[in-house]
């Protein structure tokens, strides 16, 4: 059975199920994790760091594909010209009891680096991102709560509260995670990002959303740190899926290539 089939056989048995009894939190969590039914894609990205006055553009191109239940990813920067070419190689498991495995290359040293542990805390590329964020997070990483129903704007929304399990939120700069979810659509529209005090840390907000190839897509993503007075622009473009990626493209021994 394909992705595509099981996707589809998945979000049509808990819709049905929706009729008779109310969505729990994973059940719209696991919804979410299927909207991109498709086994490969790409996209164009421009990053725009801002930070009090500075400014900083970085461009670069995304790469996706799945392996069952699993993900990989490359992010290859192409400018500017000083982080030209550095590229991150991810590898998540749907199985919460296994890492993560997340590789960075550097190509002034010539050298790849795994990130780990503590070190996915880090800023993404000096952006409001952290290397967590640019991972494919599982449905059973965290445990899933459905705070209520309500709108986001005039959007009728889920709001669902996420806890890391133990075994991952060691390695997390957040305690929990509260994210909007569009009823019809079921994108995040809105996350924001706690503290163990329950205080903010970083919001994220997705929009530009639209339909490409039949799947839903945000093509606009702004992430926030109020405490910083910073936030980072991510705009998409060129996006495209079913694209018959290589293997290979996913390879740590491709990283030098």
């Amino acid at each position: 059975m394909s992705r595509f089939t099981v996707a589809l056989f998945v979000c049509t048995t808990l819709v049905m199920s929706a009729q008779a009894e109310p969505l729990s939190g994973r059940d719209i969590v696991q919804l979410m994790d299927e909207v991109d039914s498709a086994p490969d894609g790409s996209r164009a990205a421009t990053m725009l760091i801002e930070r009090g006055s500075q400014k900083l553009v970085r461009k670069l191109r995304m790469q996706n594909k799945k392996y069952g239940e699993d993900d990989r990813s490359l992010i290859r920067f192409i400018e500017p010209a000083d982080v030209r070419d550095t590229q991150f190689l991810s590898w998540t498991y749907e199985d919460p009891n296994q890492d993560d495995d997340l590789w960075v290359f550097f190509p002034s040293e010539n050298l790849i680096r795994r990130i780990s542990g503590g070190g996915k805390k880090g800023s993404f590329m000096r952006s409001d991102f952290a290397n967590e964020d640019i991972e494919q997070r599982a449905v059973d990483d965290d445990q899933h709560i459905l705070l209520e129903e309500t709108s986001l704007g005039d959007v009728p929304v889920y709001l669902i509260e996420s806890t890391p399990i133990p075994v991952k939120a060691r390695d997390s700069n957040y305690a929990r995670r509260k994210t909007w979810v569009d009823k019809e659509k079921w994108l995040a529209l809105q996350v924001e990002y706690l503290d163990r005090r329950g205080r903010l840390i970083k919001r994220l907000t997705q929009g530009g959303i639209k339909e490409i190839d039949g799947i839903w897509t945000a093509t606009k993503l702004i992430m926030e740190t109020p405490r910083k007075k910073s936030r980072t622009l991510m705009q998409y473009d060129n996006v495209r899926y079913n694209i018959g990626l290589s293997d290979s493209v996913f390879e740590q021994g491709s990283l030098k290539r």
